[in-house]
């Protein structure tokens, strides 16, 4: 008897301390997985604030440069992009030439460029027609971008016109329903230029940027500010653009880009990158002067990558002593 007791004693005994030890691996178990979401969460938190962070630093180097390109002006009134000797200079000049800057704002490295805000097709109402009959014209131009041309115009006449009547291959206010676009087409001039989204094909003509932006298309710019109209800056130019506007050979085109990317990374004259010809056949269809409307792109740099919002922005350049009613007047405001 006493050896029974015994060995359910023992028993007992072993039960209980796996019950424990499962209990004790359990609680293990929890608190690994509390540690693991907790890490986890703050690595969550922390980008998140630190891109909160940044999005406020960029607000502020935006308001800094728009000072520092008004007292370039200020300085310099007859420069023009492209001609600026930047070593003759022993403070760093500012220009809507596509140079990339970097500032010190209050200890944070910031880079920028600054472009000309006249940049990119014109396809508001009075525009988009002319561009893509040049487009569609184009010895390269194969049947399908001829067809596609065709497509954009129909669609973009039917999202403008204030009728219902639906050309060849357009769209009215069904199909934008049953695409899930109501209450579109406008059937008006367009007030934004990413309104271009909603066209089918469009991208396929006009493809987005690096940054999903249609930089490609000029800015439709708000009600009660400034048009943004004459030709467009060289320094925004993209090769296609270069290429329908100028009929510039391969070899040509390729000289021309290259010369493009020089300046905007080494600051080479395009005087002493360019032929005289091959630079006066640019300048007779592109603009080198600024027009006083500026786009400014802020990013962390290159050398310092970093949790940071691009901030994008465009506006009607002032004077130094601040905007008209000291109210600026922004054509365009993204953080990216």
């Amino acid at each position: 008897m006493m050896k029974r007791g015994h060995k359910r004693r023992v028993i007992r005994h072993n039960a209980a301390l796996i019950a424990v030890l499962c209990l004790i691996f359990t609680a293990g178990l929890l608190t690994a997985s509390m540690l693991a979401l907790s890490q986890s969460g703050t690595f969550t938190v922390a980008a998140h604030v630190e891109l909160q962070r940044s999005m406020l630093i960029a607000e502020g180097a935006a308001t800094r440069i728009q000072y520092l390109l008004a007292a370039d002006r200020k300085l310099n009134p007859n420069d023009k992009p492209g001609e600026v000797d930047y070593t003759n200079f022993e403070y760093d000049r500012y220009l809507a030439d596509g140079v990339e800057h970097t500032i010190d704002y209050y200890g944070e490295k910031i880079s920028f460029a600054v472009t000309d805000a006249v940049s990119g097709w014109d396809m508001s109402s009075s525009g988009y027609q002319s561009v893509l009959n040049m487009i569609a014209n184009q010895e390269e131009a194969g049947d399908d971008v001829v067809e596609l041309t065709e497509q954009v115009s129909h669609r973009l006449g039917d999202y403008l016109d204030s009728d219902d009547n639906i050309r060849d291959y357009g769209m009215e206010a069904a199909d934008y329903e049953d695409a899930g676009f109501k209450p579109l087409p406008r059937n008006e001039a367009m007030q934004f230029r990413e309104e271009l989204l909603y066209i089918e094909g469009f991208t396929e003509l006009f493809p987005l940027d690096v940054n999903g932006r249609l930089s490609s298309i000029r800015l439709i710019t708000p009600e009660d500010t400034g048009t943004l109209s004459g030709n467009v800056s060289l320094f925004t130019a993209d090769r296609q653009m270069i290429d329908l506007q100028c009929d510039l050979s391969e070899d040509e085109l390729d000289t021309v880009m290259d010369a493009l990317e020089r300046w905007k990374k080494d600051k080479e004259l395009l005087s002493d990158t360019l032929d005289e010809e091959l630079l006066s056949k640019l300048k007779s269809k592109f603009s080198t002067v600024e027009s006083g409307a500026y786009t400014i792109m802020l990013s962390a740099p290159a050398d310092n990558p970093r949790a940071f919002r691009k901030l994008v922005f465009s506006y009607d350049g002032f004077e130094v002593d601040g905007p008209e009613e000291q109210m600026i007047r922004y054509l365009e405001w993204n953080f990216l």
